[in-house]
C-alpha cells in the first residue's frame, strides 16, 4: 500500500482554500480515497510529516521561481537548486517577497519557469499577481517545503532532485497542476472551474478520471457531491489522482532531460504523464 495525498495549494490570507485528498493506494492499481476536505496550512504540514511511508503527495504550487530572480533575491554565490532557493526565500517576509517581485518584474517582466515556457504555456509565471495572484501561494508553498526540508531532511524525495532514501521511506513531493493532468489524459481542463458549462465539464472529469487515468476509483462517489460543489476540492481528487498514477509507475511521466535538469532542479518541474 502506498499513501497517497492530492493537494489543490491556496497562498490566500482567509487560508480556507486549501484542500487535502487523503486516499490509499492499493497495488496494483485502486485508489481508495479516506477523505477530500478543507485543511489549513498548518494542518497540511503536520499531516505530511505523519502519513505512513511510502507515500506520494501531489502538490499544486511552484516549487522555485525563474533563475534569474532567483539570483536576484539570494546572497551570493546564486542559488542551483531548490534547497538553496527555499532557503534563501525563508528569512524574507510575503511583503518583502512582493516587493522584491515588483523591482524584478518593473525591469525583467514576469518570465516563465524554463519547463513551464517549453510544456505548460498555460501556466501562469510564479511571479504573476493578477488573475490569479500566483505571488501568495508561492511564498507559503517555498516556507513549507523549506520547513518540510529543514526539519525531516532525509524524509522527503522531491523530484529532479537526488533522492535521499529508499522509496519505501520517503515521502514523494511532487509538482503538479490538475489543469495540465487533465489536459494531458484529454479531459477538460479548461472551464470546469467556472462559467455555465461549469457543472457539466466537472461531471465529465468524474465520470471519466479512472478509465483515463487508468487508476480504479471505487470510492469516488462519496466525494462527487463535493466536487461538482468546489472546484478545488475537485483540484485535490485530480492530483491524488495524478500521484497516484506517479506511484504505479513514474517513468510514465515527461522527466527533464539532461540539458533541462539544471533548470529543473532550481525552478521545478511540472510533472504531466506521457500517454502519447
Amino acid at each position: 500500500m502506498t499513501t497517497i495525498i492530492g493537494v489543490d495549494f491556496s497562498g490566500a490570507k482567509s487560508d480556507r482554500n486549501t484542500w487535502a485528498t487523503v486516499a490509499r493506494l492499493e497495488h496494483p492499481a485502486s485508489l481508495h480515497v479516506d477523505s477530500a476536505q478543507r485543511i489549513p496550512r498548518a494542518d497540511l504540514y503536520d499531516l505530511l510529516v505523519a502519513v505512513p511511508t511510502p507515500a506520494v503527495a501531489a502538490l499544486d504550487f511552484p516549487f522555485g521561481v525563474p533563475a534569474q530572480f532567483a539570483s536576484s533575491i539570494a546572497a551570493p554565490p546564486a542559488p542551483t537548486d531548490m534547497p538553496d532557493l527555499w532557503r534563501a526565500v525563508q528569512p524574507i517576509s510575503a511583503v518583502d517577497f512582493i516587493a522584491a517581485r515588483n523591482t524584478f518584474v518593473a525591469v525583467h517582466g514576469e518570465p516563465k519557469r524554463a519547463g513551464d515556457f517549453k510544456y505548460h504555456r498555460e501556466s501562469y509565471s510564479p511571479l504573476h499577481n493578477v488573475n490569479p495572484n500566483m505571488l501568495p501561494m508561492t511564498w507559503h508553498g517555498i516556507q513549507l517545503l523549506h520547513r518540510w526540508h529543514q526539519e525531516h531532511p532525509r524524509r522527503w524525495y522531491v523530484p529532479p532532485l537526488p533522492a535521499p532514501a529508499p522509496p519505501e521511506n520517503v515521502v514523494t513531493l511532487l509538482e503538479l497542476m490538475p489543469g495540465a493532468l487533465l489536459r494531458a489524459l484529454a479531459l477538460p481542463f479548461k472551464g470546469y472551474k467556472r462559467g455555465r458549462d461549469s457543472a457539466h465539464r466537472r461531471t465529465q472529469i468524474l465520470d471519466n478520471l479512472a478509465a483515463a487515468s487508468g487508476v480504479a476509483l471505487p470510492d469516488l462517489d462519496s466525494v462527487r457531491d463535493d466536487c461538482l460543489a468546489n472546484d478545488d476540492c475537485l483540484d485535490s481528487v485530480v492530483a491524488a489522482v495524478g500521484a497516484a498514477m506517479w506511484a504505479q509507475d513514474s517513468s510514465r511521466f515527461r522527466h527533464p532531460t539532461d540539458d533541462e535538469l539544471l533548470d529543473a532542479k532550481l525552478e521545478g518541474w511540472i510533472y504531466v504523464p506521457n500517454l502519447d
